[in-house]
């Protein structure tokens, strides 16, 4: 613990922060689950080592996750942590090891804890481009075995949704909203025109066969009558 308290502390100075903060350790954290006025950082995806304390077997994984909640009040702050640990696969009954990590990752954690504290505590305009990449740069073997591993089993890494590197800076709320606007953006969300049928005097109700049928019988009528008449004149 001592090298996160160094390195927090340098953080801390070189971004100009004049008030005193604390960095201290706490396995009863829980992600998600705070205390009024606390803020909360979580990384899900960094490279850990492991060992074990029975068999000596070491091992490496890329899902190590660490939880920060934060808080500051009347001019000081304080940072609790929790670094979430893995069990032994070749025991049978694996004690949960504590991860270590390098000096690297240590300091990208660390770096990105401090900006969420000057954007959390003192409002300043922090984007998330700002934010450093924890990079894991080691191949890893295998699966990650969620039996063994203390985030999965108190829900903290999900494998069926994978986190990315940086979290983000909304709450997840917002992140709903935004993937729900892409989603229809994506689809042709316009009302279809819907025709407009104008009236027609031929789908109205008039009786039109009807009145053409005795149309023509009236000029049959009236041809004959006319031909009568032509006739008798001649004679």
């Amino acid at each position: 613990m001592g090298d996160w308290q160094d390195i927090f502390a340098a953080k801390i100075a070189d971004m100009g922060l004049t008030e005193p903060w604390m960095l201290q350790e706490d396995d009863s954290l829980q992600v998600h689950i705070l205390k009024p006025g606390w803020k909360e950082y979580v990384q899900r995806r960094a490279l850990g080592r492991f060992r074990c304390s029975q068999c000596f077997h070491e091992w490496s994984s890329a899902k190590a996750h660490v939880v920060f909640h934060m808080h500051r009040h009347r001019g000081q702050g304080m940072v609790w942590m929790r670094a979430f640990r893995q069990a032994c696969r070749r025991c049978p009954d694996p004690q949960l090891e504590e991860p270590e990590f390098s000096q690297e990752t240590m300091e990208r954690l660390l770096h990105n804890l401090v900006l969420k504290i000057l954007r959390y505590f003192y409002h300043l305009r922090i984007q998330p481009s700002d934010l450093l990449e924890v990079v894991v740069d080691t191949h890893v073997m295998g699966p990650h075995d969620s039996a063994r591993c203390e985030g999965c089993q108190l829900g903290v890494c999900s494998q069926s949704r994978p986190a990315p590197a940086l979290d983000a800076w909304e709450p997840s709320m917002d992140a709903d909203k935004a993937r729900t606007h892409r989603t229809l953006k994506s689809q042709d969300t316009r009302p279809c025109a819907t025709p407009t049928r104008h009236p027609s005097w031929f789908n109205s109700s008039f009786p039109w066969k009807r009145c053409c049928c005795i149309s023509s019988s009236l000029l049959c009528g009236l041809a004959v009558l006319l031909f009568a008449l032509l006739y008798f004149i001649k004679k």
